[in-house]
């Protein structure tokens, strides 16, 4: 049986990295930015990502996603982030981490 990977599994295995802090696990003033090939299209619904965090620029597949408070501490985040998701990396164009442009807090729940 294969691993599950998707948004969901990036997003519970982070927050289960941070399960014993009294905070969120995502940092606020960043955001781990992806263009992905447009061959990668077909395989966006199998790894259920928000339409808030895909979008189209150039041709290209656009996917920003929370990285986690300690991305900077952590061995190779980018590669984990990218094995958790399931992307293949032939479908890899750039992958980079930006300022968060967004200003509601991403921390709440409803």
């Amino acid at each position: 049986m294969s691993k599950s990977k998707g948004f969901e599994t990036y997003k519970e295995y982070w927050e289960d990295q941070a399960n014993f802090m009294d905070q969120s696990p995502w940092n606020p003033q960043k955001i781990l930015k992806l263009t992905l090939s447009n061959d990668f299209e077909k395989n966006i619904e199998e790894l259920k990502f928000s339409d808030h965090s895909i979008s189209k620029e150039d041709g290209k597949l656009i996917l920003q996603l929370k990285v986690p408070y300690n991305y900077s501490e952590l061995d190779d985040f980018e590669g984990k982030a990218i094995e958790l998701l399931g992307i293949d990396k032939n479908y890899l164009i750039d992958m980079n981490l930006t300022n968060s442009n967004c200003t509601k807090d991403l921390t709440k729940t409803k």
